[in-house]
């Protein structure tokens, strides 16, 4: 990061976002002038605190990304920055992009970037294990909703990009822009030795995705005293059955003398260790563009690689090093006793200087300022809205359910009266409420222009079908008689979903209030729907509540809610919607007032008999699935 900002420093101000759990450290190097730090413009952004964590679909990463776009936002509120950048592990652009798409005008002129390092969920398959836990599986949807929906992807060289496009599909304005990085290594060219037996180098954490067991099955493997091997790097727990690998590595190596597993050296002691070895092997199984590489090459030593990720582009055969014909133990071991019967071409490559020069051409500068700059002036490349400005805008019809909600329903009336959005009708579903109290209803009707359709009790589900049965707008706001949606909320879904024709709804974020309508919980506590994007909606509700914009469309195409759950049926109609294809998008800002009431559905029913409920959603779903009538 301190390369990035200082290679950019001549044609940007450059701001880097990082955690609040790095500030001590960064206050002590701070403290003796330490270059990485100097004159840095560093903001440090809050981890998420414990009850942010204790709502039922957030998770640690997700959490994250929505403080980073608070500091973002916090940080240039004029509608910036030119562009902003994040790393593609867990996701942590992710509630920004989110932003992004709903044109939140805090972004108007922000591109959003994504540097493609390694995401979580390559790290854990080439590592040989994938966790089944919800948070693990949810970061790698967030993963892979960030890099598909992003502006622009950023990639260094070589097959990463082709690497996630073969995984992800096709990815959004790929740029391809190096890695920034400055190292002064002394000259190492004059100390390369003139005879003895080859000397390899690994450096990097003892990790499988690294390579190192192949690589310890290749040396094995060679006959006779062979070439000497020094492994450097900080053991890890990646082993099979979540072992040690030192432990593992050891035991394969059987104490074989030409072998030296070192652990952990300082940073100042590592061009000292290149420089007194002949060749760095990197044997991963992948790669996107790797540090130790780039180090090694800075200190004129070639690269024996494996032809992965930036490999490929990293390694130029004959000039900076070599590729092994596969990945693997035995094409690692074919190459290394091919160099090992010639020590001297190896030795001839650092002696010529060409390793140094390959690293300075990848590292050059200019390239990178100047593909940032041409970034950051371009405006950014979300589609503008599909209706001129000036069209009339479509009708919106506000469906409110109401049973027995007479002591609340009067703010929730108001709320829908006062859209800022210039086309509205309003319709409230009366599902069989005709106790004394509920003439407030008719009170509400001479104060608003509601219209009143009344049926018999038959359910929250039944009352928003026939509120969608009796709307005349092109799109249909459901709102629960409860619940308080803020003067933008139509406007802003309705620009969403004109702006994206193959969008099925728009929703935003909710703020929980109790009774009285003030905050309930923590300060900024509240619901936080992902969308229905994500096939983990199946296992857990991330869509969140009906409280949306949808297209009349979805439900002239004979989708409804269920009229026999007694609760989940938005769940429910959530996992109908994917499995049609109808995805939605949600603004990740509290637009909505979710009231928590004591005798709400969920919590006397809903709560208490969740997982019989959700078995029921399940047969629902199963049913619709299945012609159950023979065909004539």
């Amino acid at each position: 990061m301190a390369a990035t900002a200082r290679t950019l420093a001549p044609v940007a101000e450059v701001t880097v976002f990082t955690s609040a759990r790095h500030r001590r450290r960064h206050d002590e190097l701070a403290a003796t002038a330490d270059p990485n730090v100097t004159d840095l413009r560093i903001r440090f952004v809050s981890e998420p605190r414990p009850w942010e964590l204790e709502d039922f679909h957030d998770s640690r990463p997700f959490r994250w990304s929505a403080n980073v776009f608070e500091a973002v936002t916090a940080e240039y509120p004029d509608g910036g920055p030119d562009l902003v950048e994040f790393a593609d592990r867990f996701g942590e652009g992710f509630v920004t992009t989110q932003a992004a798409r709903a044109r939140d005008t805090r972004l108007r002129r922000t591109k959003v970037c994504v540097r493609l390092h390694t995401t979580a969920r390559i790290t854990d398959i080439l590592n040989g294990h994938l966790p089944s836990a919800l948070e693990s599986r949810l970061s790698y949807e967030l993963e892979r909703y960030t890099l598909t929906r992003c502006d622009h992807v950023l990639w260094p060289g070589g097959d990463v990009l082709g690497t996630y496009e073969r995984s992800l599909g096709e990815l959004p304005g790929p740029v391809r822009v190096r890695n920034p990085i400055v190292l002064e290594p002394p000259n190492a060219a004059a100390e390369v030795a003139r005879a003895g037996e080859l000397r390899l180098l690994y450096v990097g954490p003892l990790e499988r995705r690294k390579g190192v067991l192949d690589l310890a099955r290749a040396i094995s493997g060679i006959p006779g005293e062979g070439p000497r091997l020094t492994l450097i790097g900080a053991d890890t727990e990646t082993a099979p059955l979540g072992q040690s690998m030192q432990a593992m590595l050891e035991l394969m190596l059987g104490g074989d003398p030409r072998v030296e597993l070192r652990g952990p050296v300082p940073r100042a002691e590592l061009a000292g260790m290149i420089a007194s070895h002949d060749v760095c092997v990197l044997p991963s199984l992948w790669e996107c563009w790797p540090r130790a590489g780039l180090e090694a090459l800075a200190c004129n030593r070639p690269l024996l690689a494996t032809p992965t990720g930036g490999l490929t582009e990293l390694v130029e055969p004959g000039r900076s090093g070599w590729l092994t014909e596969a990945v693997g133990a035995d094409a690692l071991a074919r190459s290394i006793e091919e160099l090992a019967a010639e020590p001297e071409r190896a030795r001839a490559l650092s002696i010529q200087g060409s390793p140094r020069a390959a690293f300075e051409a990848l590292t050059d500068p200019d390239p990178i300022r100047e593909t940032y700059a041409e970034l950051a002036a371009a405006p950014p490349s979300r589609a503008p809205s599909a209706r001129a400005a000036h069209a009339r805008a479509p009708l919106v019809s506000i469906v409110i359910p109401y049973f027995r909600l007479a002591r609340v329903v009067a703010a929730t009336i108001r709320s829908a009266a006062e859209q800022a959005h210039p086309r509205t009708e309003l319709i409230v579903v009366n599902d069989g409420s005709f106790e004394p109290d509920d003439g407030i209803l008719l009170e509400l009707a001479d104060r608003y222009p509601i219209e009143i359709v009344s049926q018999p009790n038959s359910g929250l589900g039944a009352a928003r079908n026939a509120g969608a049965a009796q709307a005349r707008g092109r799109y249909v706001f459901f709102l629960d008689a409860d619940d308080v949606a803020a003067p933008s909320f139509v406007e802003r879904c309705v620009a969403i979903l004109e702006a994206d024709p193959g969008l099925a709804y728009a929703t935003s974020w909710a703020r929980y209030v109790d009774e009285s309508g003030a905050q309930w919980g923590a300060p900024g506590r509240g619901l936080r729907p992902l969308g229905n994007w994500s096939p983990l909606v199946e296992e857990r509700n991330l869509a969140g509540g009906a409280a949306a914009v949808f297209r009349r469309a979805v439900f002239d195409r004979g989708l409804r809610f269920s009229q026999e759950l007694t609760s989940f049926e938005d769940w429910a109609f959530y996992r109908r919607l994917r499995r049609a294809g109808l995805l939605g998008h949600v603004i990740p800002e509290p637009l909505l007032d979710y009231r928590i009431r004591g005798d709400s559905m969920m919590r006397e029913v809903g709560a208490l008999n969740a997982e019989r409920i959700q078995g029921e959603v399940r047969a629902g779903l199963a049913e619709k699935e299945i012609a159950w009538t023979a065909s004539r």
